[in-house]
């Protein structure tokens, strides 16, 4: 069984890199590789006290992403917002990676299962258990969430690792310093607007607040690239499966934009000129758990030279 944990711990690689993990959401906060390069965002004003989900990183999103349906429960769903357990605060995988790895039970979740619904405590229809695991090498970070049905119904669901990521010089609105690259012959829901299109070769760019799902189902993995400065990118990788089988992962560009920003109690005005989302995540069909089996979500974040 896991420890209760409720301050923040680093896990260390051999190499010097570090990864910050707040037990509050498995929130990982910060990723420096062994050169000391930041790569996540965080905002100044983000709440790092448990009153609410973590303002950047990479919070996790379960089993709705945005705004329930139903209505039941609070937007992107309880992983982010509860206190998990850290099971092992360090050990080493067969790849010389530094791990740890954390866990959340159903009976364990006290915030945002809702009032009422098949999640909630009166109905309790559903159960699962989930695990996070963190993979960190000098350069690289791997995060592995697996969700688990230790129920007796087969429940629908959606994920997604809500990845938070610093653009140097604050040049996010920089078109030169500050795109993704990889997303071409996606189909593009476009939040903001409802246009739906397929994304041709050029570049996705931060010029006005943007809130867009990419989908390939041609495409199942995720690899895509990320410009987060004038010398910098990120290598962003990522696949999911369920009970075994393949399942295509989407991935979300947001920024707020000027607008937005200012109407969000905790992110400053101006700090979406410093940032980037790139989230990849399990949003295509219907997906389902059936009683007994798990899925299977995970990125691998690389820094690169560029």
């Amino acid at each position: 069984m896991g420890a209760k944990v409720t301050t923040p711990f680093v896990l260390k690689h051999k190499s010097g890199s570090t990864a910050t993990i707040y037990p509050h959401g498995a929130t990982i906060t910060s990723f420096k590789t062994s050169t000391g390069k930041e790569i996540l965002f965080v905002s100044s004003s983000a709440k790092l006290d448990g009153s609410k989900a973590v303002r950047g990183g990479v919070p996790l999103v379960f089993p709705v992403f945005g705004p329930d349906p139903d209505k039941n429960m609070p937007q992107h769903g309880f992983l982010r917002n509860n206190t998990w357990l850290v099971d092992k605060k360090y050990y080493e995988d067969e790849d010389g990676a530094a791990c740890c790895d954390l866990s959340l039970s159903l009976k364990d979740v006290v915030k945002d299962r809702g009032d009422a619904g098949p999640w909630s405590v009166d109905e309790g229809k559903y159960d699962c258990t989930c695990t996070f695991t963190v993979k960190l090498q000098a350069d690289s970070m791997t995060n592995v969430l697996k969700i688990q049905n230790t129920g007796k119904e087969t429940f629908p669901f959606q994920t997604l690792l809500h990845t938070y990521y610093m653009v140097d010089d604050h040049q996010a609105l920089n078109k030169d310093a500050c795109f993704v690259e990889g997303l071409n012959n996606y189909t593009c829901e476009d939040k903001i607007t409802t246009e739906e299109y397929v994304q041709g070769e050029e570049n996705i760019i931060i010029d006005k607040e943007v809130d867009r799902i990419y989908k390939n189902t041609e495409k199942p993995e995720l690899d895509v690239k990320i410009k987060t400065g004038k010398d910098c990118a990120v290598s962003l990788k990522a696949k999911a499966s369920v009970g075994g089988d393949i399942t295509p992962v989407s991935v979300v560009v947001w920024n707020p934009y000027i607008e937005k920003a200012k109407g969000m109690s905790d992110f400053t005005d101006e700090q979406y000129n410093d940032m980037i989302c790139v989230e990849p995540g399990v949003l295509h069909g219907e997906p389902t758990i059936a009683s007994g089996s798990y899925a299977k979500f995970e990125q691998t974040i690389t820094s690169v030279q560029d």
